[in-house]
């Protein structure tokens, strides 16, 4: 009997193969730096890595983004109310000021530092290093565990992200579980000697691939 030949979708095939993971690890990274780093220093080098790169044009959310990170909503001060009622106001959940921070992180480390910016080199300088000791004393505390569960968390979030996209034909969903699952194959026999690294995209991989399955299932269900 004659089987219908199947064919990938292009568009989709290339989005999934081609991506890079520096995302992936900039915001695992952050992460690290936010619950196993905290110093004043380390507030003020993070408030103008974000005035740094944010693109908002919008003062006020540069101050109560700088506040944030500066101060915290911990505290029961009236600055704090302020803020935190600007913030529900403007529908910014702490989700959104996370990744606005991570994409501000992302590109402040793709970018090459400028000789003439010594704000910049000491920026750089300063929280590569806290991130180094944030990182160290994550894995000291949690283990790789850890490194595979956040990862993992950021793989479903990958594919809701791309929901839309690989939901469009039948064609688009089967190419997207087809690259990923050879992404998965890929993260589990590359040499790489950094536990770290190894875990995370390993991580990253296998709960994009989870959960395009998961989603299957719930739409066989249905």
């Amino acid at each position: 009997m004659n089987q219908k030949p199947y064919y990938i979708d292009p568009k989709v095939f290339r989005r999934f193969w081609n991506m890079r993971v520096d995302s992936l690890f900039a915001r695992l990274v952050l992460r690290y730096l936010l619950t196993w780093g905290d110093s004043w220093k380390q507030r003020i080098a993070l408030s103008y890595l974000y005035n740094r790169e944010a693109q908002t044009t919008s003062l006020f959310d540069r101050l109560a983004f700088t506040y944030v990170l500066g101060v915290g909503l911990g505290t029961h001060s009236l600055c704090t109310s302020l803020v935190r009622a600007y913030l529900v106001n403007r529908g910014i959940t702490p989700n959104f000021l996370f990744a606005t921070l991570a994409r501000a992180f992302l590109h402040f480390l793709r970018r090459r530092p400028q000789a003439r910016n010594l704000f910049d080199t000491m920026a750089r300088l300063y929280l590569l290093r806290r991130c180094d000791e944030a990182i160290y004393k994550g894995l000291s505390v949690k283990g790789l565990d850890d490194v595979f569960d956040l990862a993992q968390v950021e793989g479903i979030n990958l594919i809701d992200r791309h929901f839309d996209r690989i939901t469009k034909t039948r064609r688009a969903w089967e190419t997207a579980k087809l690259v990923v699952f050879y992404r998965v194959l890929e993260a589990v026999y590359q040499e790489n000697l950094d536990a770290f690294v190894y875990t995370a995209e390993l991580g990253y991989w296998t709960g994009a691939f989870n959960h395009l399955r998961r989603l299957e299932k719930e739409a066989e269900s249905d």
